[in-house]
């Protein structure tokens, strides 16, 4: 049986638990920015236990080749590395009650590790410019002068948008957004959140990485 350092051992059974073609940006997003490559990569290679090639976008991607099929199943009953830590005690511990079960279910390695599920392929998404509905942002205006008791008080969007009769949520989202942006209104959340009702909530807006509840227009 080959020895494998440490490292190269990881990455042996890493590549036997994924049971496929797996590409180091794949790796590195799943596990914390590990990947396979330099020394441990040729290792792997060179001893013929992986296959190698260049996948999307230049990432490395490596597969279990039946040789290192046949290494994995060695180093299920082969002996810790000593002073590697204590993780390798309890992988190997692990690895041996893998190896009797096998042989209890008369099973093989592959029959045990089936293929992990790739992630979905990241689909485009396409940039809608929001469409202010024609007049709408006087209507806001002509609500908020109707729903505040006082000059820049603060109005709930609850019921400013219920003044809105007529446009939709995404209308009257893209009208405040456009007016926030342009500094015309103010928008805020409520401190108390407590208070909030369902229908406040479903009438935020989210802007700046918060909900929105409350606007004040200042007096012309």
């Amino acid at each position: 049986m080959t020895k494998l350092k440490p490292s190269e051992k990881a990455c042996l059974l890493l590549l036997m638990s994924e049971a496929r073609e797996v590409s180091n940006s794949e790796l590195r997003e799943r596990y914390d920015g590990f990947s396979i490559q330099g020394a441990d990569s040729r290792a792997l290679v060179e001893n013929g236990f992986a296959t190698k090639r260049k996948g999307a976008k230049g990432a490395l991607v490596h597969e279990l080749t039946d040789k290192g099929w046949a290494q994995c199943k060695e180093e299920l009953t082969s002996e810790f590395v000593k002073g590697a830590g204590p993780a390798y005690p309890a992988l190997h511990a692990l690895l041996g009650a893998v190896d009797r079960y096998l042989r209890r279910a008369e099973l093989s390695l592959p029959d045990l590790f089936t293929a992990s599920t790739p992630p979905p392929a990241p689909q485009p998404v396409a940039k809608v410019k929001p469409v202010v509905k024609r007049g709408l942002e006087k209507r806001v205006r002509t609500a908020y002068d109707k729903l505040a008791d006082a000059p820049q008080a603060w109005v709930s969007l609850t019921d400013l948008r219920r003044e809105l009769t007529g446009a939709t949520a995404g209308e009257v989202d893209a009208a405040l957004m456009k007016m926030a942006v342009g500094g015309a209104i103010v928008l805020v959340p409520e401190d108390n959140q407590k208070t909030l009702t369902d229908e406040d909530r479903a009438a935020a807006i989210h802007i700046g990485g918060e909900d929105k509840h409350l606007l004040s227009i200042e007096a012309a």
